[in-house]
């Protein structure tokens, strides 16, 4: 077949079309980003996460801080879908709007992914989850404390164990009946009516005040165990004790998130917070934007759970292990 110039032009326009047109498909994908408290260091770093991964993926990336709003995250997703998003990942600032932000991207045809906080559709069927395994790694957290709790003779003093819970997040409470189930499994003898449970609102500032209440209501107790959902749960039991006039052999806890590592142990001072199981909050973002951009590009199934594993920070592998990584 011969070709003339004037089909030559032709074919090259329309390969010039179909490239654009490729081109501005991706640069036409829009991914939204709901969180539930933008100005804690956890979420600013797995927001700038999922930022880069969208933005380097080709993609236009939105964002949302809700603080806790669940009326202004409601409102946030169907402003997002009307702007044209391509999907939405949102950790939820209630795990009550789960079936209902669910049943929304259902309605309006978008992939949707739970980061941090699992939530479920009203038939039960989980949203695609991305974070940590929050029982399991609860339950690091009491394997670590038991052999603390052995290790410095606790056995002979009087110790409670102030499990600091947000009620409202079930995977805080995961966390805190792995930690609980793990400590007692390897400390039998411990009597499990020596837990002080302690309902608290997944601040620092808050876990200080309700912590202060608990050891006034509680003074014939000389030593402290404590677990929580985050770090700053546990650094704020380390700081109700300091400021109660408890020493910091008198506590022991150990976080979960390792936003809270540098202020713990940048200043070299002990501290009730023996350590923390850091993940890198920006994997999670990052990896909710890699399974939302390949189900709406390439069709590709989004798996129902998907985790990252945990590093177990304490003051003697901060230094050389962690600060460079962690502290600005």
């Amino acid at each position: 077949m011969r070709l003339t110039g004037k089909t030559i032009a032709a074919i090259g326009t329309a390969a010039v079309t179909l490239a654009l047109s490729h081109y501005a498909a991706a640069e036409d994908v829009k991914i939204g980003y709901i969180n539930k408290m933008g100005d804690h260091p956890w979420f600013v770093a797995e927001v700038a996460g999922a930022k880069k991964a969208a933005e380097d993926a080709g993609a236009t990336f939105v964002s949302q801080d809700v603080q806790f709003d669940a009326n202004l995250t409601i409102t946030t997703f169907d402003t997002m879908v009307g702007d044209g998003v391509k999907g939405v990942a949102i950790v939820v600032p209630d795990k009550a709007l789960g079936p209902v932000i669910a049943q929304k991207a259902k309605a309006a045809g978008i992939p949707l992914v739970a980061v941090d906080d699992d939530i479920y559709y009203e038939d039960g069927t989980q949203v695609p989850y991305v974070g940590m395994n929050a029982y399991n790694i609860g339950a690091r957290v009491g394997e670590e404390l038991a052999k603390l709790y052995t290790s410095e003779g606790w056995a002979s003093k009087e110790v409670r164990i102030a499990s600091i819970e947000d009620r409202k997040a079930d995977t805080c409470m995961q966390r805190n009946k792995g930690a609980e189930e793990a400590f007692l499994k390897a400390v039998p003898d411990f009597k499990p009516e020596n837990i002080v449970r302690v309902a608290y609102d997944n601040t620092m500032v808050n876990s200080i005040d309700v912590m202060t209440t608990t050891l006034t209501a509680n003074p014939d107790v000389t030593n402290w165990i404590f677990y929580s959902c985050n770090d700053d749960g546990v650094l704020g039991g380390a700081r109700a004790l300091e400021n109660a006039g408890y020493s910091a052999d008198q506590g022991m806890g150990i976080g979960i998130d390792g936003s809270r590592a540098c202020e713990a142990f940048g200043s070299g001072t002990a501290s009730a917070f023996r350590g923390t199981m850091w993940l890198n909050s920006a994997n999670h973002g990052a990896l909710a934007m890699k399974i939302l951009l390949a189900s709406i590009k390439d069709g590709t199934e989004l798996p129902v759970q998907s985790f990252t594993d945990p590093e177990y920070i304490t003051a003697a592998n901060f230094a050389s292990d962690y600060k460079a990584k962690l502290c600005p």
